[in-house]
């Protein structure tokens, strides 16, 4: 037992002594960690990026070291049992993880299915399925979701459907990986408040990855610091731990420049007019679901940094689609340089424009660093000597060249961003779309990462950026647009749009 606040909490989960390297590494994530979690409480792990908090979660759930091999010594003690043999299967009805990138836990095809998946599994009957459905969905904010297909959801949609089909389970021990992290700000606010009323209503012990953590600080019990180096330097209650972030986001404020502005060129290189699109639907013959896209309109101009910004669904990463020519527009025209998009050949496309994915591991296509950097400037004419020199002049800019043999897959969600970043950023193209680009990151290399691209700008390169992130948006955009059911609301240069809003963005970043 521990008392903090005049109240004793109960220790339920505690990793003890732990020392873990994976297969292949020469460096521990973590050496000697302790940490404990208290039944009913919510808990921060937080951390730069790299730094071991996801392989906590791992390890709590025991895909280390079950399903990521290495060596593991200590303990990890649920009830005062050492689990460290026990199979993830054995743990699931007890410890339930949603993962960073949602696509990589789903199994079905349909909300239904995926809700339904784990209860059928574990002998549900039909009518409790039904229920916890429903009950769910409704908590979500996703009311009638049943039939959606998986792959027609937003990025924000498809990580509220991650969160609710481990809900549905109700664990005694939920284990969240920047679990907000793809959601607007409302989302974001909804799906903490769901957090907290399941932890306190359901006495669910809640582990929590994240870096902005603002809607939820006031109800966090205890908070996980980890250094670069996977050493614990936090570990104390919130009352504690929220005067230590108050003076380090004090330092950071007067860290941060205010972003130069590019005056906005007359030249426009992308213009879309009348635009509409639904996506088909699966079986029907020329059948057309929900309308994604209406009547849209938007100008980007040469040297532009724009923002897109609007709630989950409504219609910003379907844009993208339309622009890479993945969709085809059901009606309206979208003009590159001047010319019909159909007009361009895809590898030409592609060569004026690219395209940081929303999920990094969906653009990855090679077994290491090295070679997913080697891959991007496949088809360029430079010597070999030449390729190896930008490619390691690019590794050290986004601090991975210690990672440079290693497979993208088994980067941290941060690393993998910069990965993505950094192999787009070698071909050169002259608009860069980046899809929620600082997913994942911490402080210090979120400020790395824009100060690059705001040099990018400065140099000629057109960037167009969808985020939700209004911090960001109003130290580096130049121009905005708010998308709304489909439709473009408003157009504005960056500084008109924060007046029209009337409000602040500030947001509490851990690290």
């Amino acid at each position: 037992m521990c008392q903090i606040g005049g109240a004793k909490m109960k220790k339920i989960l505690e990793i003890k002594d732990v020392t873990y390297v994976y297969d292949g590494e020469r460096l521990p994530v973590w050496e000697h960690l302790s940490c404990s979690f208290f039944e009913g409480k919510i808990h921060v792990i937080s951390g730069p990026s790299g730094c071991g908090k996801s392989s906590v979660l791992n390890l709590l759930n025991g895909l280390i070291p079950h399903m990521f091999e290495g060596k593991l010594e200590g303990k990890v003690l649920l009830y005062g049992e050492d689990i460290t043999e026990m199979l993830p299967r054995y743990r699931c009805d007890r410890i339930g993880l949603v993962m960073q990138n949602p696509e990589s836990q789903f199994c079905t095809f349909t909300v239904e299915e995926e809700l339904a998946f784990g209860m059928e599994n574990m002998g549900y009957s039909e009518d409790e399925i039904r229920r916890r459905i429903e009950e769910v969905l409704s908590f979500i904010g996703l009311p009638g979701y049943e039939e959606m297909e998986l792959d027609q959801l937003s990025g924000g949609q498809k990580q509220k459907i991650a969160i609710a089909s481990i809900l549905v389970m109700k664990p005694k021990i939920l284990l969240l990986d920047e679990p907000t992290a793809n959601l607007d700000p409302e989302s974001r606010a909804q799906v903490f408040q769901l957090i907290v009323r399941i932890s306190r209503e359901e006495n669910m012990t809640v582990i929590i990855v994240e870096h902005n953590i603002s809607e939820i600080l006031g109800e966090v019990d205890w908070v996980i610091g980890l250094d670069g180096s996977g050493r614990k330097v936090i570990d104390c209650q919130r009352e504690e731990a929220g005067g230590l972030f108050r003076r380090e986001m004090s330092e950071r404020d007067a860290k941060v420049p205010e972003a130069g502005r590019v005056f906005r060129n007359k030249e426009i290189v992308l213009d879309i007019s009348h635009l509409d699109f639904a996506y088909p639907v699966p079986g029907r013959k020329n059948g057309r679901g929900r309308q994604i896209l209406r009547d849209f309109h938007m100008q980007v101009h040469k040297q532009d940094f724009l923002a897109i910004v609007g709630e989950n669904g409504v219609g910003k990463s379907t844009l993208m689609k339309l622009i890479f020519k993945v969709c085809k527009p059901d009606s309206g025209t979208i003009r590159l340089f001047g010319k019909e998009l159909e007009s361009y050949p895809t590898k030409k496309l592609y060569h004026l424009i690219g395209l940081v994915f929303q999920n990094p591991e969906n653009q990855f296509i090679t077994n290491t660093v090295w070679d997913e950097m080697m891959f991007s400037l496949k088809r360029t004419r430079e010597s070999r000597e030449e390729k190896e020199r930008r490619i390691k002049g690019m590794l050290e800019q986004f601090h991975l060249e210690e990672e440079k043999e290693k497979s993208p897959f088994v980067l941290s969600q941060g690393q993998k961003r910069r990965l993505s970043v950094a192999s787009m950023l070698l071909t050169n193209q002259e608009i860069l779309f980046l899809d929620e680009p600082t997913y994942g990151q911490d402080f210090e290399n979120r400020q790395e990462l824009m100060k690059d691209m705001q040099e990018l700008v400065e140099k000629g390169i057109t960037i167009v950026m969808i985020t939700h992130d209004l911090s960001l948006v109003r130290q580096y955009a130049t121009h905005v647009v708010e998308i709304e059911n489909g439709s473009v609301v408003k157009s504005l240069p960056t500084g008109e749009y924060f007046a029209w809003r009337g409000e602040r963005t500030d947001n509490v970043c851990l690290y």
